[in-house]
């Protein structure tokens, strides 16, 4: 079945408030795949953990860093970072200005 969700009527919600600060998100998708559109604020962080899931992090706008096991990387527009169960992870916001990203929540298969 379509639908369509006008993600301008939807509130920003705390994400993950045990592991994370500044960080707030806009659920568009929770069946089997979760797609979040999710920002944080300057100096906000999703702090460094592992889930059972893998992730699909796409960066839409401002600057920061990204974990992913070994690798570290700028996060920057245009920038896609996967990230595979049970791997840990972390992002920041090292800017001035909110970083944007849509996270997908991928189940194990």
């Amino acid at each position: 079945m379509s639908d369509a969700v006008d993600a301008t009527s939807l509130a920003w919600q705390p994400v993950r408030p045990d592991v994370a600060r500044g960080v707030y998100g806009k659920t568009l998708l929770a069946n089997g795949v979760k797609v979040v559109l999710t920002r944080v604020v300057p100096g906000g962080r999703f702090a460094t953990h592992q889930d059972d899931y893998g992730h699909l992090f796409y960066f839409l706008g401002g600057t920061g860093m990204v974990w992913a096991g070994e690798k570290q990387l700028e996060a920057r527009p245009g920038l896609a970072v996967r990230v595979a169960a049970g791997e840990e992870h972390a992002y920041e916001n090292t800017g001035t200005e909110e970083m944007t990203l849509i996270s997908v929540n991928v189940p194990r298969s």
